[in-house]
């Protein structure tokens, strides 16, 4: 038996530093090729199994998928088993990310198709 529970970003951002988060996730080649692939998956992955897949250090792959996550861009469950283990999985929360910028607010970035 599994039982998943899911993590949520916690507390209001201003949409500037969202902004900055997203665009500075997505300038990251390993954070791309990481939700790249988390697009085309079909299942939640674990970060043993995009850190092969995305051939990234595991390492490095658990720190992006963190930055991933803050800037809103991953979604992570916990998936509890009855034999007492548990593991973490991600899948991408989002199917595009649009920027623009406006006088009034500066800087904005949409995240669109939630998944």
């Amino acid at each position: 038996m599994q039982t998943g529970l899911r993590r949520t970003p916690t507390g209001p951002k201003p949409a500037e530093l969202e902004a900055e988060q997203v665009l500075e996730a997505l300038s990251d080649r390993a954070c791309r090729r990481i939700l790249t692939t988390l697009q085309s998956a079909t299942e939640p992955m674990t970060a043993q199994d995009l850190s092969e897949v995305c051939d990234v250090p595991l390492s490095t792959t658990y720190r992006k998928v963190e930055q991933l996550s803050e800037a809103a861009l991953l979604e992570e469950t916990l998936q509890l088993r009855a034999n007492g283990t548990h593991t973490h999985q991600y899948r991408s929360s989002v199917e595009s990310v649009t920027v623009s910028l406006n006088d009034e607010r500066g800087l904005e970035v949409a995240l669109g198709g939630d998944r």
